[in-house]
């Protein structure tokens, strides 16, 4: 809890400096909704949120995801993950970060995990076409199991990387990778990476097409797979 609270402190300041200072905003929403119908019903829906603030050298990121599928009647995945992170600008090429993150998915076994990181941000690569950053924290990780509703705490760390290029005026590709170490069992480390593709329609949106994996080594009791997956075709609104 202590690490939420610097994070809280710390975005009421940056708002508080912000106030004299040249600030902006930005917004990304996505969504998606797929429907079968037929001999066999499914449908599908997920949709994303990711809001800055940026004020001078101070940038504050609220983020927030979700998905559903049900497949004849009967829910079949279920995803959530809400974050706030707030970031210092040091020098052109460095920054330093706080975050928490909180996420769940019952289907891979765990009800919530809760994820304190601080850390800090280099960039390799940082034009109008290519950027190219990486991330090293430091944080603790506490998971609510599904579902026995066992609890546990681990100090983790976190490595981050990202890709982004602009290949034309109308088609942009991204990739990311997060490793995430358990410090109480080297075994139980997450690894999570999307690739995406987004094509420009207008000034204000896009399609992205995005194939989100999500990688366990040693799930929670009851588990059958270690790895969850997530094709997505979805309308982006950018302003």
């Amino acid at each position: 809890m202590r690490i939420v609270a610097y994070l809280l402190l710390m975005v009421l300041t940056s708002f508080a400096y912000a106030q004299e200072q040249v600030s902006s905003w930005a917004n990304e929403s996505e969504a998606s909704v797929v429907q079968v119908g037929g001999n066999k019903t499914s449908e599908s829906y997920s949709a994303k949120q990711k809001t800055t603030y940026k004020a001078e050298a101070n940038l504050t990121t609220i983020l927030g995801r979700y998905l559903q599928t049900r497949s004849s009647g009967t829910e079949t995945a279920k995803q959530w993950e809400a974050a706030a992170r707030y970031e210092r600008e040091l020098t052109s090429d460095w920054a330093a970060f706080i975050q928490q993150k909180a996420e769940s998915d019952t289907y891979a076994g765990y009800l919530q995990r809760d994820i304190s990181d601080v850390g800090i941000k280099y960039y390799f690569i940082k034009n109008p076409a290519d950027t190219f950053f990486g991330e090293v924290g430091l944080g603790q990780t506490k998971t609510i199991s599904s579902p026995t509703y066992e609890v546990s705490s681990y100090n983790s760390g976190r490595v981050y990387l990202e890709y982004g290029t602009q290949i034309n005026e109308s088609v942009s590709a991204k990739f990311w990778a997060e490793y995430s170490p358990n410090f109480k069992d080297s075994e139980a480390y997450l690894l999570n990476y999307e690739p995406s593709m987004s094509v420009m329609m207008s000034q204000i949106f896009s399609i992205k097409l995005s194939y989100l994996v999500k990688y366990q080594n040693r799930p929670p009791v009851g588990t059958a797979e270690k790895e969850d997956t997530a094709f997505t075709t979805a309308l982006v609104a950018k302003f």
